[in-house]
């Protein structure tokens, strides 16, 4: 093991500890008490077990009080390692959820486009399944083998002192022979005992070379589970419609078949190769008992020890030369383990790329914000084609503004960066004559309330989903409901605002689409926010729920900057400018009967689908 090895292994090692005595003060303190007593427990027993044996041999004079102090011992450490073991226990599972909660609480807060970076989602994934590594999330696997090592330590350290008998030199007669003499020498004594170490500790790099494998089998087994987790997906309710209506199963079950086999022959030509290896370590470690063994039987047949000293020795070598063995194995575990929990660390250390401003949005009660595009160019990560292409507009101060054009014209990524999930190579973005950028991105958000177009709920609460919180205000929810269009409803349901979303937990229901987009606009509304964004808000709807939001739509966002994306070009009446959007450029803009009388792109998408509409004009 090199030198810089070492340093970071220890570095790596002082770095875990701290995470520990951080987040749980009194964890390490109560995980070494209930090694000390774990590791005491058996030695009572060896040592007055020995003693014992040795006063029935000599009359049996005081065996009843050695039995009387092993039994008591023996209640007195095994309650205590039991509660401190209960109390370790318990905390090592609050520390298993603490970090379960840092990779949750990570992805949350993350910039919005590096969920869309396979680099880091790769790091995501090594992250959670290191945590599911060496037999527990990290933190609860780190802490178990390090209260495993911490007892092993002890356990030496006991036999040790136990052995240290066998380096008293014995009374020797004068005619004794020479190789009784020679047993008798301490220096023997030492011998065997540097052998008992020696060997487990020569064994470290055999173990080191064990755990390379394992990270082998780690490295590979991130690729596999991720095509494990997207063939298990294919089995979940949401694809059961589309499985049987096409009689996919064959092929699912199939691709599923052939993608594991040879996941799982990899792995285990890996598995194998790193358990010889464990089990070339286990034949050291035999050897080196062995050996011990034979010179304490050896010392017996020349009488320099007793029975009881006997039975004392071989239990005393056979607990230090395990918890060497152990020891080095354990060493080895945490030598692995810190290298998983480095893939946990370093994805909580990758940097957000956007820049968080921190001036606070001004507060006003007259909605008066003014968003502003200029000059933006925009391209997804990873691509060459631009999305967008030197946009420049000004949102209408409330009033409403339509954004229509064909699919990949760039309408829904000029809505995510209005949003600010992205921000744009070129140009700017300005709220009020200030760059977004320069704003607190919290209270930027709380400008916008948006309805995304593949906008989501949560299996929690119908109320809850709503308002997007926990806390909320029923009557405010239900007159929200009630704007929306959905509230009849919702008061049909048994639970009313309590009812769960979709069937994951019991009592849960399954909404239509149409349904779910009145609960967004309902979500929208709750927010009360001065500028909405609403992304194909009525694509769902049937044609007189559509227009029922469309000719309530002034009282919806009355007052408020509006911003309204749809394919429907009959939706764009009610507004009082339109962009139309073709290869990421805002190609025209204008009112709906000025864009009519130019005879260009919005009044071939008018025509086009007039035509299905009975000749609307």
């Amino acid at each position: 093991m090199k030198k810089s090895e070492i340093r970071e292994f220890f570095r790596d090692m002082r770095a875990s500890v701290s995470v520990v005595a951080r987040e749980r003060p009194t964890m390490l303190p109560v995980v070494t008490g209930a090694a000390l007593l774990e590791s005491a427990f058996p030695f009572v027993n060896i040592v007055f077990s020995a003693w014992i044996l040795d006063r029935l041999q000599a009359g049996g004079t005081g065996v009843m009080d050695l039995v009387y102090w092993m039994v008591g011992l023996n209640l007195a450490i095994g309650l205590g390692s039991k509660l401190l073991r209960r109390y370790c226990q318990e905390e090592l599972w609050a520390a298993n959820a603490m970090v379960d909660r840092a990779i949750v609480k990570k992805c949350l807060t993350m910039d919005y486009q590096q969920l869309e970076d396979q680099e880091i989602m790769d790091k995501k994934v090594r992250a959670e399944q290191g945590c599911q590594s060496c037999g527990g999330g990290d933190l609860l696997g780190f802490l178990s083998e390090l209260g495993d090592a911490i007892a092993h330590g002890f356990t030496v350290l006991y036999a040790l002192i136990t052995v240290s008998r066998l380096f008293v030199r014995s009374p020797v007669a004068a005619d004794a022979p020479g190789w009784v003499r020679t047993l008798n020498s301490p220096w023997i004594a030492l011998a065997v005992l540097v052998l008992a170490l020696g060997i487990p500790l020569a064994s470290i790099p055999l173990n080191l070379w064990a755990n390379r494998s394992d990270m082998e089998m780690f490295s590979h087994s991130v690729d596999g589970n991720r095509r494990y987790g997207a063939l298990l997906q294919l089995t979940r309710y949401p694809l059961g419609k589309d499985l049987r209506t096409y009689n996919m199963s064959g092929m699912v079950t199939d691709k599923f078949y052939r993608t594991m086999s040879a996941h799982n022959l990899q792995f285990e030509r890996m598995y194998m190769r790193s358990a010889r290896i464990r089990a070339l370590v286990s034949v050291l470690n035999l050897a080196t008992v062995l050996a011990a063994y034979a010179f304490v039987g050896l010392k017996a047949m020349a009488g320099l020890i007793t029975v009881g000293m006997v039975s004392m020795q071989v239990g005393a070598i056979t607990a230090f030369a395990g918890a060497v063995s152990q020891g080095v194995e354990m060493v080895g575990h945490l030598d692995l383990h810190r290298k998983y929990m480095r893939e946990y660390a370093a994805f909580l250390a990758v940097p957000s790329e956007k820049y968080n401003g921190t001036l606070p949005v001004e507060k006003r009660d007259d909605g008066d914000f003014v968003l502003e595009l200029r000059d933006v160019s925009f391209r997804y990560p990873n691509q060459n084609q631009w999305s967008l292409r030197h946009v420049s507009c000004k949102l209408p101060l409330r009033g409403k503004l339509a954004v229509v054009g064909p699919n990949g014209a760039g309408k829904t990524t000029f809505i995510k960066l209005i949003c600010r999930l992205y921000d744009p190579q070129e140009g700017e973005l300005l709220l009020n004559g200030i760059d977004i950028r320069k704003y607190s991105y919290e209270e930027y958000l709380s400008l916008l309330s948006v309805v995304f177009q593949d906008f989501r709920f949560f299996s929690m609460g119908l109320g809850e989903n709503v308002a997007a919180s926990k806390d909320y205000d029923p009557d405010r929810v239900w007159a929200c409901l009630e704007k929306a269009g959905i509230r009849e409803r919702v008061e049909e349901m048994e639970q009313g605002l309590e009812t769960c979303l979709y069937r994951e937990k019991h009592g849960g229901v399954e909404i239509s689409g149409g349904e779910a987009q009145k609960l967004a606009l309902a979500r929208a509304l709750y927010k009360n926010a001065p500028v909405v964004i609403l992304d194909e808000p009525t694509s769902a709807l049937d044609p007189m729920s559509e227009y029922e939001i469309y000719s309530r739509f002034g009282q919806l966002t009355g007052g408020k900057t509006s911003v309204y994306i749809s394919h429907r070009m009959s939706s764009c009446r009610f507004c009082d400018e339109i962009l139309v959007f073709d290869g990421g450029t805002i190609v025209q803009r204008g009112s709906h009967e000025t864009l009519l009388a130019e005879e260009g792109l919005y009044a071939k998408l008018w025509h086009a689908q007039a035509q299905h509409y009975g000749g609307a004009s």
